[in-house]
């Protein structure tokens, strides 16, 4: 069974609307099956960037980029949130396309790894096992590194594969500055799974107590354990995580979560508040599974950008953007739809302010002009 598909699908479709909709639920299944064949490509920048390999990835963005087709336009009456957000996405996924189709291949490898960490957020179930099998297959053929296995089992929601994996390389001492860019991203991810996935600060605190007794790791990783350490400690002691709590309250809790991390951050990127922010997104993408139509869902999106935001991996670029503008094309000129566009606009400014000033693509600048009367009406003054 397919629990409530994946954020994405919360965002371009309801579970009913695809029962109702066969055209719809065939579309879904073309999609991740074509996300699974590009997962050993994307963990891998020679392989997409490799002319053997260009045929195959361009057929499967291709696949990907008919999403649009799934969607009727009698759904902008019936579902008018749902239609715009599938849209939005289609967009993303055809401007990846075509940059790969003129060979910008880092932009559109990344781009891909956005989407898959958007589409994969909530699946906790497999759809065919044969896909996995054959998923399987490659990737063992393929001369994939230890890292970059452990990478696509995590994409490919195949999470006990992908947390031994990840222990593995934590078994190993780095022994270089590349190595400890490894090391350090597997304990972010094997982090990720005790706490998003398992659930468990009991194992999250065997894990992080496994890394505080190596004496050879770098300072600032026993520095990032001590903080861990102690908000696992406070999971742990937390009476709340082990009540039944309707969508609503999921949301509240998330809520005073990002709070507590905050808190604990001293610059955004620091990670002494991962722990709250992965519980955090745990409980928004429960609420958005059990009540997709929760009257705090537009709130839920807005916290799920800010938590994504401080959760930032290098490989995946735009993960909390795609989160805030799903808030904004969801409750247009909405105080939360003003929230999320600020920081929206942020990130975009941030992004493109280097030494030599603030350079951003006009196809950049034509999508905040347009987010921003969204969210803040079409005769809103700059």
């Amino acid at each position: 069974m397919i629990r409530a598909l994946s954020l994405i699908l919360m965002l371009s479709i309801s579970v009913s609307v695809a029962k109702e909709r066969p055209e719809v639920k065939g579309t879904m299944q073309q999609m991740f099956t074509s996300l699974l064949n590009l997962q050993p490509f994307l963990v891998s920048p020679e392989k997409f960037r490799s002319p053997k390999n260009r045929a195959i990835i361009q057929k499967d963005l291709n696949q990907l980029a008919n999403l649009k087709h799934a969607f009727p336009n009698s759904m902008k009456n019936e579902e008018p949130g749902i239609y715009a957000i599938s849209r939005m996405f289609h967009g993303y996924l055809e401007d990846t396309r075509d940059r790969f189709k003129a060979g910008d291949y880092d932009y559109a490898r990344h781009r891909m790894r956005t989407v898959t960490a958007f589409c994969f957020s909530c699946h906790s179930r497999i759809p065919s096992e044969k896909n996995f099998q054959d998923l399987q297959k490659r990737v063992e053929s393929s001369q994939l590194s230890p890292f970059e296995k452990a990478d696509v089992f995590a994409a490919t929601r195949q999470f006990d594969k992908a947390l031994k994996a990840y222990t593995d390389i934590l078994s190993s001492s780095p022994t270089d500055g590349l190595g400890i860019v490894e090391f350090t991203r597997s304990l972010r991810r094997a982090l990720s799974i005790t706490v998003r996935v398992k659930q468990d600060p009991k194992e999250t605190l065997a894990l992080i107590d496994s890394i505080s007794q190596r004496k050879e790791l770098p300072e600032f990783v026993h520095r990032m354990a001590d903080q861990w350490k102690k908000d696992a400690q406070h999971w742990l002691e937390d009476g709340d995580a082990k009540k039944k709590m309707s969508p609503e309250e999921l949301i509240q809790k998330a809520q005073k979560l990002i709070e507590r991390a905050s808190s604990l951050q001293t610059f955004p990127a620091d990670e002494n508040g991962d722990i709250s922010y992965l519980r955090a997104s745990n409980y928004l993408h429960a609420a958005l599974d059990d009540n997709p139509g929760s009257k705090l869902r537009v709130e839920a999106l807005y916290l799920l950008g800010v938590a994504y935001s401080a959760l930032q991996d290098p490989t995946v670029w735009d993960l909390d953007r795609l989160y805030f503008e799903s808030c904004i094309r969801e409750a247009p000129q909405t105080d939360l739809a003003k929230k999320c566009y600020r920081r929206y606009s942020d990130k975009i400014y941030m992004g493109y302010t280097g030494s030599a000033g603030t350079f951003i693509p006009e196809d950049e600048v034509k999508r905040l002009e347009e987010l921003r009367k969204l969210a803040e009406g079409k005769k809103a003054k700059e």
